[in-house]
């Protein structure tokens, strides 16, 4: 009988790093539902058809695969918004730039309501892994508008004299219509998901930020 031949280590290497980011991906899915206390790993790896003993290999434990998931997500996110602001229309430093930014995040915010179901979780309970994801992720990435922002706030160009409160209005907003998604459908008739809701929503945001 021949001898059945050895997998290539370049496709071990593949087929495990599929399986860890399956894993990722599933286990944004199980937080964003239920949160950090409430995800089980058995549950993270059933929804990731895994073994779950795939799970352990690739993470220590829940509190390694949620760091990991959320460094996912930053990722993910970091790749997104670079190859849509990266044309000269989202160029911060002119008004029709810096709208083009916010319409471009609102998009993202409409396409990943997850992202902001997990920190939604972590900033009610005030958790030390919320206090974790603002120092590594979430403060530059608020800079990258604010920063912009408050050129636009000096220069007159805003609604606002406060740029700190238009960023406050734009980040709360721009997650939280997404996240009560189910809930505005019920109150309002509206399916808040639809992408011609998403671009009257953006350019109402735009509206109430910019003076024009």
């Amino acid at each position: 009988m021949a001898k059945r031949s050895s997998p290539a280590p370049r496709d071990v290497g593949s087929r495990s790093e599929a399986t860890r980011t399956a894993i990722l991906q599933a286990a944004l899915r199980v937080f964003s539902r239920v949160g950090f206390d409430a995800a089980a790993t058995r549950q993270i790896a059933a929804e990731a058809e895994a073994h779950h003993a795939l799970l352990r290999y690739h993470f220590e434990n829940k509190e390694a695969l949620w760091r990991a998931a959320i460094a996912f997500m930053f990722e993910q996110q970091a790749q997104e918004l670079t190859a849509l602001y990266g044309g000269e229309r989202a160029d911060p430093s002119t008004v029709a730039g810096m709208k083009e930014m916010v319409r471009q995040y609102i998009r993202y915010c409409a396409r990943h309501p997850e992202h902001a179901q997990i920190l939604v979780h972590e900033a009610v309970a005030d958790s030390p892994r919320l206090e974790w994801v603002v120092n590594e992720f979430i403060r530059a990435n608020v800079q990258g508008f604010a920063a912009p922002l408050s050129e636009h706030t000096a220069a007159g160009h805003t609604r606002l004299s406060d740029s700190r409160l238009s960023g406050i209005i734009l980040s709360a907003a721009s997650q939280m219509v997404f996240v009560l998604a189910p809930h505005l459908r019920r109150v309002f008739r509206e399916d808040v998901t639809r992408p011609e809701f998403v671009e009257r929503f953006a350019d109402a945001m735009v509206t109430l930020l910019f003076k024009d």
